[in-house]
């Protein structure tokens, strides 16, 4: 028996398997997971933009053989342009993805080991890329599971709240999806029609980064680009996680679908959940009762259990099922806090940097820092220690006099103090643009789940700044802030039923992953107050096909000054070795250089040194 009630199956796996499209001689890549002697199952596709050959398809492919394992065969493809599949990659996000999952749900629907039902599954941009086809609603697609998924690639990732912005799209996303584009052929580097698809994008493709430069925040285009969850009628199951980078588009999609829904939200920031450090959970289960339910019609009671499961923190920690999102017993509360004269502070781009957490999806930065330096450099009130725990559940909001302040921008951000003064952010907020009337700005802050103990306050800390997430302003005067406002929703004691989410118990075996070190560093200069932060990582893993040996190292720094001169910059660089069966050594690197308004790209690619590829590009 699987852990979601099942028979379990051994699986086949075919690679590389040639999927149609509308465009006659153009076909997508698939890997077929299949349960052996299961007869006709239902079907997952997932559509991974991030090459199912590499190291991005290395979680996602665990998924798919556990969905197989558990009697439901899996689709996991490149979409057009990428990895193995033909074509030229179309622009970041857009709305045209959704050809490739149509085309891929039409082509399951008719195999003749497939019943004919589809669902969608998706981590992050893949999620994106199920709800967009499930909003077309194409016959057959019958169930979605979105994981830690965005609606809004603007506003959710690219440019935060509509700032510019920085570090996590440009220069992390920007280098690892370049690398995607330029790395040769990893599953069977020799064959010709491979090699022909990689030199023809790796050549003549365009890097996302430069649509993301042609596009900054505020064009018109970012509005095609969003997703209409109330378009989509398939059953979702949505899975969030309260310090992923992604809650609120996580949090809006469960709150606008259209049809038959589901959420859970655990402690996790953006990994699998599956594979999260702590507080794991087997959503390949739950996730395989959802499938079981609206693929195979199996009345497994999951339609009519509490449609909301959370992780709650606090003495009583644990998960608890709610009636509704956000729950009906959560009310707002307002918070006193230190008003008087108000509280002012000189521009400081730096500020930000100990908030790595939020927005930033790096192995490290899920740790959490002490604010306090921060702090200092951003206008701050703080309320009055709480007698009692208070639970906060749901999205904060903050209202602040800005009559006296020239501030462009806003960024808030609730921190927990506690009596020693430490500072730990709980969430925070963005208004990219302060609107004419300055007496009564209201921010509402990213959804959070905290807990804050007896004798610990809260904070409000008001800048302009959240570097490196956004482009610093440059040339802003002093903040000045009047009255401040803070509304907390506050979940009452015993809120919610106590529920249970089963762990991972997937089957022992030898994992692909060798190493894994992530790299977290913050540098600050004091005689030129300068700030750097270098976020990187060095993985080395085994790739499914072949015997292939993959080493991979990734690196981005940031750097400004407190007043956010000329001297900002963000550079990157990405280096992978991949040893062939062969024993040759295909060497991939990949360099960037960005500032606000413009950028430019490198890559080489070798074999045992000797050169096959040697690329610019300006942005």
């Amino acid at each position: 028996m699987d852990p979601a009630g099942g028979e379990r199956y051994e699986v086949v796996v075919r690679h590389d398997v040639r999927v149609p499209t509308a465009t006659p001689g153009v076909t997508l890549s698939a890997d077929l997971f299949l349960p052996r002697a299961a007869g006709p199952a239902p079907v997952v596709v997932c559509l991974l933009p991030y090459r199912k050959d590499a190291l991005g398809g290395l979680g996602v492919r665990a998924v798919m053989h556990e969905f197989a394992a558990g009697g439901v065969a899996g689709v996991l493809a490149d979409p057009l342009g990428l990895g193995s599949s033909d074509g030229i990659a179309r622009p970041p996000f857009d709305p045209a993805e959704a050809d490739d999952g149509e085309d891929l749900v039409r082509w399951a629907a008719g195999q003749p080991w497939s019943t004919g039902a589809v669902g969608m599954w998706g981590f992050s941009y893949g999620a994106l890329l199920a709800l967009r086809t499930a909003e077309r609603r194409p016959p057959g697609l019958g169930a979605v599971v979105s994981v830690l998924g965005l609606l809004d690639p603007e506003r959710d990732f690219v440019h935060p709240g509509g700032a510019p912005g920085c570090f996590t799209a440009l220069a992390m996303w920007g280098l690892t999806t370049l690398h995607n584009q330029v790395l040769p052929p990893v599953g069977d580097f020799h064959a010709a029609d491979e090699q022909r698809r990689w030199r023809r994008r790796a050549e003549a493709a365009e890097p996302y980064l430069a649509d993301l430069y042609r596009h900054p925040a505020g064009d018109p285009r970012w509005r095609e680009r969003v997703v209409d969850a109330a378009a989509v009628t398939a059953p979702v199951l949505c899975v969030a996680g309260w310090r992923d980078m992604f809650r609120d588009g996580s949090l809006r999609t469960f709150e606008r679908l259209g049809g038959p829904r589901k959420l859970l939200v655990g402690p996790w920031s953006h990994t699998i959940p599956d594979d999260a450090p702590q507080h794991a959970a087997d959503t390949c289960a739950l996730a395989l009762r959802w499938w079981r339910r609206w693929l195979a019609g199996e009345e497994n009671g999951v339609d009519t259990e509490p449609p909301v499961t959370l992780h709650l923190p606090g003495a009583d920690a644990g998960w608890y099922d709610f009636d509704a999102w956000p729950p009906p017993a959560v009310s707002p509360e307002a918070v006193p806090v230190a008003t008087g004269a108000g509280v002012s502070a000189t521009p400081d781009a730096t500020v930000g940097v100990l908030s790595g957490v939020w927005g930033i999806p790096a192995g490290g930065a899920e740790r959490d820092l002490d604010q306090h330096d921060d702090d200092t450099r951003a206008a701050t009130v703080t309320g009055e220690a709480v007698r009692a725990p208070l639970r906060l559940l749901g999205r904060p909001v903050v209202t602040l006099d800005l009559t006296w302040s020239a501030a462009r921008r806003v960024v808030v951000k609730l921190t927990d103090v506690d009596p020693a003064g430490r500072s730990v952010l709980i969430t925070g907020g963005i208004l990219a643009d302060v609107p004419a009337d300055r007496s009564a700005v209201r921010i509402t802050l990213d959804p959070a789940c905290h807990e804050l103990p007896a004798g610990h306050a809260l904070r409000v800390a008001v800048s302009e700044s959240a570097f490196p997430r956004l482009w610093p302003v440059a040339g802003g005067g002093t903040l000045r802030v009047g009255r401040v406002g803070l509304t907390i929703p506050v979940a009452p004691a015993g809120a919610g039923k106590p529920a249970t989410v089963p762990a991972p118990a997937r089957p022992g075996g030898a994992s692909p992953w060798l190493s894994h070190r992530p790299r977290w560093e913050i540098v600050r200069e004091p005689a030129q107050d300068r700030v750097t932060v270098v976020v990187g990582d060095e993985t080395s893993a085994l790739l499914p096909r072949g015997d292939v040996r993959v080493d991979a190292a990734n690196r981005v720094s940031a750097g400004t000054d407190r007043e956010a001169s000329a001297a900002t910059r963000v550079e990157g660089v990405a280096d992978t070795t991949v040893v062939l069966p062969t024993g040759e050594r295909v060497r991939t690197v990949v360099r960037l250089r960005l500032t606000r308004e413009a950028g430019s790209a490198t890559a080489r690619v070798s074999v045992d040194g000797a050169e096959l590829l040697r690329r610019r590009w300006d942005f």
